[in-house]
């Protein structure tokens, strides 16, 4: 199979993008990952262990989707937390655990975390224990948890990129998922009567309509925090962003917003291929002279970095044997970005060609005594 390899360009108006640095957030450290290779976009100390807040709400939320089921029953715990969240839940009354995993990552309620902590280990402590087990099992090197909801605790440490290693776990479970891109949840009142509002604070699902999660944070020691995703349906693309120890809610969320724009911007989405482009050529066997154009049998698409070439393989025999007929399959192409792939499809011919004549057995014949 010979392989055709070239270099294609994007069209003018995509290869003349302008690649800007990216943003500086006023933040301790922040991390920017397409989730797709795992490449880091941006980023200031995505590695350095820093107080996370509430996104610590992330892994508990984790920890109980893997141990209960949405509809077991919790009782809440008479428990006495400092800090300054008005109480939403009452001691001893009892909810199902689809409601406080809203009133956890939706309220960001400390006593919700409390209480499913307790309902899923027996202690906090327990629980805690998982916690740092399944951070030790994912490779979370910065993360160590100490308690399950995020108040300032001695030890209590994630990074950037820990964060959006989670936050993309709270993604790949459609019922968190659903969860943390709502901007307001409701569950049910005391004792079942009524219900009560739940408020999210990530101000970036309002600035970007495609954002769609995952968990803020803030406390004296770690400042302001966010983990989110957003996506652009357009490019096939979703990035993550986490940044720590932002000074301000909104700075939080304009910083985020601004990293994100530039990522996107980072990236187009042009068709590599269409089925009437012209691949190549392959000669026909005993046939002197006789050579048929290379198409592919659909267009292809993908998401592309413009800031760096585009390889195209074409991987056909270097002759083919009559009789062939035009959209026969005789091979394929696969394009590649920095050695990963991006598409492939099957090769075809753009013609026929009929089985050798006298008068091309006599040629080729001939070809083959004169070099």
């Amino acid at each position: 199979m010979a392989v055709i390899a070239t270099i294609i360009a994007l069209a003018p108006g995509q290869a003349a993008a302008v690649f800007g640095p990216p943003p500086e957030p006023r933040a301790s450290a922040y991390a920017l990952v397409d989730p797709a290779t795992g490449e880091t976009l941006a980023a200031e100390s995505p590695d350095r262990a820093l107080p996370m807040a509430s996104p610590t709400k992330m892994m508990t939320a984790l920890l109980v989707r893997d141990r209960t089921n949405l509809g077991e029953l919790v009782t809440i715990p008479d428990t006495d937390l400092d800090d300054d969240v008005v109480p939403t839940l009452v001691p001893g009354e009892r909810l199902a655990v689809r409601d406080l995993l809203a009133s956890l990552l939706v309220g960001s309620d400390n006593r919700a975390a409390v209480a499913l902590a307790e309902h899923v280990a027996g202690s906090e402590r327990r629980f805690v224990a998982l916690m740092n087990a399944r951070a030790r099992n994912a490779d979370l090197s910065a993360t160590r948890f100490a308690n399950p909801h995020g108040l300032d605790a001695p030890g209590h440490r994630s990074s950037a990129a820990d964060l959006v290693a989670i936050g993309q776990e709270v993604m790949e479970d459609p019922f968190l998922a659903d969860l943390v891109g709502e901007r307001t949840a409701s569950i049910p009142g005391p004792g079942g009567v009524g219900t009560r509002g739940l408020e999210s604070q990530n101000d970036l699902l309002d600035l970007d309509a495609e954002a769609d999660g995952v968990k803020t944070g803030m406390t004296s020691d770690a400042g302001y925090v966010l983990v989110a995703r957003a996506t652009r349906p357009q490019l096939d693309k979703e990035l993550y962003v986490t940044i720590l120890g932002s000074p301000g809610r909104l700075e939080r969320a304009a910083d985020a917003e601004a990293l994100l724009d530039w990522g996107f911007a980072q990236f187009a989405r042009p068709t590599l291929v269409a089925p009437g482009d012209e691949l190549g050529e392959v000669a026909v066997t005993g046939r002197p002279g006789r050579v048929i154009g290379l198409r592919t049998a659909r267009p292809l698409e993908a998401t592309v970095r413009l800031d760096e070439v585009i390889e195209q393989r074409v991987r056909v025999p270097p002759r083919i044997d009559p009789p062939v007929a035009a959209g026969e399959r005789v091979g394929e192409v696969v394009y590649l970005q920095s050695g990963r792939e991006l598409a492939r499809a099957p090769v075809v011919l753009a013609g026929g060609a009929g089985a050798p004549t006298l008068w091309d057995r006599v040629r080729s014949g001939w070809d083959e005594l004169i070099p």
